[in-house]
C-alpha cells in the first residue's frame, strides 16, 4: 500500500472535543469527576474507576519523555522525508501518557525525562495534530 499523504484521524463522537481542540492549537484530555483522574486517550467511562462522570479540561501540553524509539524506515511514502523520527511516549503534568511524534529535534539527542511541550502538525483538510518538541 502506498500512502503519499500522512493520514487525517476518523472523528468518532467521544473524540470529537479532543480535535476541535487541536484545530484551536490547544490540548484538552478528560477527567473523571468521580475518582478525580486524567485520562488519555477519549473514552466514555474512567479506566480508573469505571465512572462515567467525564468532563474535558484544557491540558497544560507540557510533560517528559517516559520511553521512545528512532524510527529510520518510513511506514509509508509520505513519513520518507520526516525519517529518521522519533515515535515517543510522552508523560503529560496531569499524568497519561500518550503516543506521539517529538518534532524539530536531533532523534540522537532524546533522552528518557527530557521535557517536552505540545505543537500541532497541520494536515489535511485543516487537521491538527498534537505533537511534542522538546521544552
Amino acid at each position: 500500500m502506498t500512502v503519499t499523504e500522512k493520514p487525517i484521524p476518523e472523528i468518532s463522537e467521544v473524540a470529537k472535543p479532543y480535535w476541535e481542540a487541536a484545530r484551536n492549537d490547544e490540548l484538552h484530555i478528560q477527567r473523571c469527576t468521580d475518582c478525580g483522574k486524567a485520562i488519555f486517550y477519549p473514552r466514555h467511562w474512567c479506566p480508573h474507576c469505571l465512572g462515567q462522570s467525564i468532563t474535558w479540561e484544557r491540558a497544560s501540553g507540557e510533560g517528559k519523555v517516559h520511553s521512545f524509539s528512532i524510527v529510520y524506515q518510513a511506514p509509508f511514502d509520505a513519513y520518507k522525508s520526516d525519517t529518521p523520527y522519533v515515535l515517543a511516549l510522552i508523560e503529560l503534568a496531569e499524568g497519561p501518557v500518550m503516543m506521539t511524534n517529538l518534532l524539530n529535534c536531533d532523534p540522537e539527542a532524546v533522552s528518557v525525562g527530557m521535557p517536552v511541550r505540545v505543537c500541532f502538525e497541520e494536515r489535511a483538510e485543516g487537521f491538527k495534530i498534537p505533537q511534542f518538541e522538546l521544552a
